[in-house]
């Protein structure tokens, strides 16, 4: 099957151009949204979401608590579902986050939190879904339909919207002018990431298993990297934060185990970068030492061919780390689509999979 025939690959396709058209449509009340959220006592946010959806709001936990006040905080929403928890949101900004603004158990919780007086917020791919309807605050997507069962666009540009919503927050216009001029940027990016994943496919098509790792703000990318491995090649793939690999999961790894590491350098801050780095380090050597197949994603030049058996894709992508999620996860989703292909699956019709899913 040729990957350029699939509707996954067409929407992966469609990124590069997505990101100026979520500013422009949400400009006037991300403006809002930050203003009552600057003006009122809360200091604390419960993110709700499944899926590709949670792998976003975990980015949203790291991106804002590093550059802000703020706390985030990941909701159980079967404690309100099926529990019947009398949880107090009154004093919480709460967000959910659903690409298509159907799942019912977000829209729980966005329910209580209103009734309790909080500030709620959806992120959404469809401004007419009960998601978006409930909350006080609707961040749209934008993105334009997506067809394919797999979630891709989407993620990306609610990656994007939680990004911005933490910049406001923070208050950093250094980084505000990034956000602005990521769409004219990311095309190079795009034709990089092609060709390395091209690569790279070929030469993990055969893996039925496998780690992916990484720590800090591409935790959320580790996490949806697996998910897309398991969803359209159907591989046994675990994503893990690196700090966490070494409490049992290590124990698994084998000559016959792939591990994916995504490695983001920290741009700014040179001290904070000689740390994060010999942590990469640290992670990269275990794994060869226990001879797995290391595949290293990053865009530190420095870790590339430091390495002699590592399979190195580096992209040259000189951005904070902040940003390094959008280029991190295109691999993610160009290489499982690749993958798919090339083993004889559908990415498009993944078995015992739904376009839409629904729990409560």
């Amino acid at each position: 099957m040729n990957y350029k025939d699939t509707l996954m690959w067409k929407e992966i396709c469609e990124i590069p151009d997505i990101f100026s058209g979520i500013r422009e449509k949400n400009a006037d009340v991300m403006q809002s949204l930050v203003s009552a959220i600057k003006g009122g006592k809360a200091t604390n946010f419960v993110a709700a979401a499944r899926g590709a959806s949670d792998n976003a709001m975990v980015y949203f936990k790291y991106v804002l608590e590093i550059n802000t006040d703020y706390t985030v905080g990941l909701s159980a929403p079967s404690v309100i579902t099926i529990y019947k928890g009398k949880i107090n949101y009154a004093n919480s900004i709460v967000i959910g986050c659903s690409e298509s603004g159907m799942a019912e158990d977000v829209l729980e919780v966005l329910k209580k939190a209103n009734e309790q007086g909080a500030i709620t917020i959806a992120v959404t791919n469809d401004e007419n879904s009960p998601v978006a309807k409930e909350a006080k605050f609707h961040l749209f997507c934008n993105a334009g339909e997506e067809k394919s069962v797999v979630a891709t666009k989407s993620f990306q540009a609610q990656t994007f919207l939680l990004l911005w919503l933490a910049t406001e927050l923070s208050g950093k216009r250094s980084m505000l002018k990034r956000l602005e001029a990521l769409t004219r940027e990311f095309a190079p990016v795009f034709t990089q990431v092609d060709a390395l994943t091209s690569e790279y496919a070929e030469k993990f098509k055969d893996m039925t298993n496998g780690f992916v790792l990484s720590r800090g703000l591409n935790y959320a990318v580790a996490l949806e990297a697996a998910l897309l491995l398991q969803e359209t090649c159907y591989t046994h793939t675990r994503g893990y934060a690196g700090s966490d690999f070494y409490h049992g999961p290590l124990a698994s790894v084998s000559k016959d185990t792939p591990v994916i590491i995504f490695c983001a350098r920290h741009y700014g801050d040179e001290e904070m970068q000689s740390i994060l780095r010999a942590d990469q380090v640290k992670c990269i050597e275990r794994m060869l030492l226990l001879k797995a197949p290391v595949l290293l994603v990053t865009n530190d030049c420095v870790l590339t061919g430091k390495f002699s058996r590592c399979n190195d894709a580096l992209i040259s992508f000189s951005e904070r780390e902040e940003i390094s999620v959008f280029a991190f996860a295109l691999f993610a989703e160009m290489f499982a689509c690749k993958v798919a292909c090339l083993i004889g699956n559908d990415p498009d019709a993944p078995r015992s999979m739904e376009r839409i899913t629904v729990t409560k």
